[in-house]
């Protein structure tokens, strides 16, 4: 699992906190992460992140309550999926970096 995930994933042992908000500050990183991966997305010419790639931030941002309201299955399949996605756009952002002239 990267660091990134890891990091993410890490969460916050405060018992003040309740279980549905460690779930909503888990899903806010992950769409903080999201939006900080855009930019490997953004051209030269571009400067702006995909139309699809703002839509699922979006999507996923405004669900957030749904997200961490749901039951324990689906809240994990969901973590799983965005850890996947985020892995996948890590691997393709130090795929890219190599072929950048700096």
């Amino acid at each position: 699992m990267s660091d990134l995930v890891k990091e993410l994933l890490h969460l916050s042992d405060d018992p003040a906190i309740s279980h549905r908000e460690s779930r909503r500050q888990l899903i806010d990183r992950f769409v903080h992460a999201l939006t900080e991966m855009t930019t490997v997305f953004v051209s030269d010419d571009d400067r702006q992140p995909p139309i699809p790639v703002m839509r699922l931030i979006a999507m996923i941002e405004g669900m957030t309550s749904s997200i961490a309201d749901a039951d324990d299955t689906t809240f994990s399949a969901i973590v799983e999926e965005l850890a996947l996605l985020l892995r996948t756009l890590e691997r393709h952002r130090q795929e890219m970096a190599r072929f950048t002239v700096h």
